[in-house]
C-alpha cells in the first residue's frame, strides 16, 4: 500500500471481514479482504452506517445535543437532588 493510504481514509476492524476503509471525502469502503459474499458486504455496510462509523470519516457527526437527550440529563440531575 501506498505511505499516504492510510491518510485519506478511515479504518475499521470488524473480525468477519478485517479492516475496512472508509474514505474521508466519499464516505467509499474499500476491504482489506476480497468479500465474495454480498450479504456480509451489505450487513457491514449497514452496520458502519448505524453506528455512525461513515459520519465519523467524513467528520459530520452532529456534536448538538438533542433536545431529548437533554431532558434525559435533566431528568437524571433532578433525581439525584
Amino acid at each position: 500500500m501506498p505511505s499516504n493510504f492510510m491518510q485519506a481514509k478511515y479504518s475499521v476492524t470488524i473480525k468477519w471481514v478485517g479492516i475496512v476503509y472508509i474514505d474521508h471525502r466519499t464516505g467509499a469502503l474499500s476491504w482489506e479482504r476480497q468479500i465474495a459474499d454480498p450479504v456480509i458486504k451489505s450487513y457491514v455496510k449497514k452496520y458502519l452506517c448505524d453506528e455512525g462509523f461513515v459520519e465519523q470519516a467524513l467528520a459530520i457527526l452532529d456534536p448538538v445535543i438533542n433536545d431529548e437527550v437533554k431532558l434525559l440529563l435533566k431528568s437524571v440531575d433532578d433525581f439525584s437532588a
